[in-house]
């Protein structure tokens, strides 16, 4: 059987590498989901921990990953970069935008079941408020390297692993598989979890077209800050700083 290639003329993987691939995976899955499932409410230090121990392997491989699994880009990096930012800002920002409008709507809800003052004053210190609390920008700084070791796990090592596992599937379904793996990995929170596919998956096909990670990893930085405090109402620092320290 003659030898097949990916449109940037890399051959597909062996049979004898594909079968490997498939093998990491579901050893991989299998030990994701014993994990999630006997520490559903595990602190975010244990995530990180294991985050830091998967990227030093990840790292250990990332040269043969580089070479064997995705071979070279198939535009100018110019190219790459441009488009990249271009359409994680078109991605970002309607979302930010819309979760704005969100949160703006359930503060002023809130004040007002609170019996909060009928003010413009007041009403308009209340969405300040929950749009720009005093740890939004801190927990938003704090996100872009939680966020680009996420992006590095799951669009450089396992949408990677995916595209040599299912070399005949295209971008887009590759995409999703990718971001259905993304949003399990957030469970049990249903909300996150069905967010994240979304953004697992259009993160994921930047990533397959561009093979840039910071444009990604910022948009999910900013997209995680604003959905935790805007629509969610949750103080991310608070809730794995303070609250973990004072037990």
């Amino acid at each position: 059987m003659s030898e097949r290639f990916y449109p940037n003329g890399l051959a597909h993987p062996t049979l004898p590498m594909r079968r490997r691939i498939a093998l990491e995976l579901a050893v991989l899955s299998g030990l994701t989901g014993l994990y999630l499932t006997v520490f559903p409410n595990r602190p975010l230090g244990v995530d990180v921990g294991l985050s830091l121990v998967a990227m030093g392997v990840i790292g250990l491989v990332a040269k043969d990953t580089r070479e064997r699994i995705w071979g070279p880009p198939a535009s100018m990096q110019f190219v790459r970069i441009r488009r990249c930012v271009w359409n994680m800002t078109l991605f970002t920002v309607p979302s930010v935008i819309a979760m704005g409008i969100f949160g703006a709507g359930s503060a002023w809800h809130d004040h007002v079941q609170a019996g909060g003052e009928d003010s413009a004053m007041a009403v308009a210190w209340a969405i300040a408020h929950r749009l720009f609390h005093p740890h939004f920008f801190l927990a938003l700084v704090l996100y872009v390297p939680w966020a680009l070791a996420q992006q590095t796990l799951f669009q450089f090592y396992l949408l990677g692993r995916l595209r040599g596992l299912l070399p005949f599937a295209g971008p887009l379904t590759l995409s999703i598989i990718c971001g259905l793996f993304y949003g399990a990995a957030h469970l049990p929170e249903l909300g996150v979890a069905f967010v994240t596919t979304i953004g697992g998956a259009v993160w994921s096909y930047s990533y397959h077209r561009d093979r840039l990670v910071w444009p990604i990893a910022i948009s999910h930085a900013i997209m995680g800050s604003t959905f935790y405090y805007w629509v969610y109402n949750e103080n991310l620092i608070y809730k794995n700083f303070f609250a973990a320290v004072h037990g």
